[in-house]
């Protein structure tokens, strides 16, 4: 009897040994690994999602939205790996902010097959309207090409947005004003906080010209929306589904784009997905305010490209400059709002990337700029800072 007494009581001791054991494990569980380009994640839960929990919620959704830093490969892979995901379910419309509507017949006709890449490339003026490397969004239009899936160009003319910024609303004929969204909610406080924050990096100081940015900006997030609608209609009866591709100020934080297309389209909650880095996916899961509802870990950034500094208008057989960034390499050396930039190192300026064009073969070398002020012809140089580089992990 106590053999058996004394058997019950180390069973009882075992079993209390390992549930001592199963709790302190579970007061001190094995850190996660670190996260790493190709994780996937849904605020505020710092778990990767497995490639089925992320197939599932992309299932789900019936507008997606992914944002960009322009010049990032990484982030345009991960587009590319959501526009495939996407495509495999149905149909697709795939809208993408770098193109102007006016490059639409274009995009038509890459869909049908109609014409090669390259020449696609030629049509809309990739080169001169956009000018962020081709390399990185060639293999998302041969996506577009392949599987024959519907494109559009999403943005409004650059002209009518200039001169919005410039001018305002008011100063557009009637046949600017059509080429723009019909309806304009510039009503919009939390946006107009944010785009507030561009103001001082841009020298917007008056309050007109801070209204008239702020409209701009309003213009590009409702044309976008508008153009992406037409394409989604009838809804939600059509059985298509939308992917838009646009930088991520434009859809960050449920604001701009995801507000505009939602009332347009009943009913859709569009699916916001952000590419981040790792140190960024932290900060963002542990934010008060969530941005997306996935984050995608990309590989690193690329470093920043050099900048003059300038917002320039085609105008009068050169670039005119309407203001300058404060503390920037065109404000440090002496250039002025008004001036007319005509040349640099003795070639003629006919759009801002024929700046990019004239020195990139030496970015960080001192270059002649020829500007035209009150009459007079002057030659100011400069130069532009090399990125310091960021130390690598040994």
């Amino acid at each position: 009897m106590s053999l058996g007494r004394r058997g019950v009581g180390w069973a009882g001791l075992v079993l209390l040994a390992l549930a001592l054991s199963a709790g302190c494990a579970g007061l001190n569980p094995a850190p996660p690994r670190a996260l790493a380009p190709g994780d996937w994640l849904a605020p505020p839960d710092p778990r990767p999602l497995s490639p089925a929990e992320l197939q599932q919620r992309l299932s789900r959704a019936r507008v997606v939205l992914v944002g960009e830093r322009h010049d990032h490969p990484g982030h345009h892979a991960i587009q590319l790996q959501v526009l495939k995901a996407l495509a495999a379910q149905g149909p697709l419309v795939l809208g993408v902010e770098w193109l102007e509507q006016e490059a639409q017949p274009a995009c038509d006709a890459l869909s049908a097959g109609k014409i090669s890449l390259e020449e696609f490339r030629a049509q809309v003026q990739w080169d001169k309207k956009w000018g962020y490397p081709w390399k990185m969004a060639a293999p998302i239009f041969a996506e577009v090409r392949a599987k024959g899936l519907t494109l559009v160009a999403l943005n409004a003319p650059q002209s009518v947005v200039r001169q919005v910024a410039a001018k305002g609303l008011k100063s557009l004929t009637p046949e600017q004003r059509a080429e723009i969204a019909p309806a304009l909610n510039l009503d919009d406080p939390i946006y107009r906080e944010k785009v507030a924050r561009q103001f001082a990096f841009h020298g917007v100081k008056d309050p007109q010209a801070q209204e008239d940015f702020f409209a701009a900006q309003v213009v590009r997030d409702e044309t976008m929306a508008h153009n992406l609608a037409l394409r989604l209609y009838p809804w939600p009866d059509g059985g298509k589904r939308g992917l838009v591709l646009a930088g991520a100020g434009h859809l960050a934080g449920d604001l701009g784009l995801p507000p505009r297309i939602a009332r347009r389209l009943p009913g859709a909650k569009p699916l916001i997905i952000l590419p981040v880095s790792p140190k960024g996916a932290q900060a963002m899961l542990e934010a008060t305010h969530l941005p997306a509802e996935l984050l995608a870990v990309s590989t690193p950034a690329p470093p920043p490209p050099p900048r003059l500094g300038l917002l320039l208008r085609v105008k009068n057989g050169g670039l005119v400059v309407e203001r300058l960034i404060p503390d920037s390499p065109a404000q440090k050396a002496g250039v002025l709002p008004g001036d007319l930039l005509l040349a640099v190192d003795g070639k003629p300026l006919t759009s801002p990337k024929g700046i990019h064009d004239a020195i990139k073969a030496a970015p960080f070398a001192p270059h002649a700029y020829l500007l035209e002020r009150d009459g007079r012809r002057i030659t100011i140089k400069i130069t532009l800072s090399q990125p310091v580089p960021t130390a690598r992990p040994k």
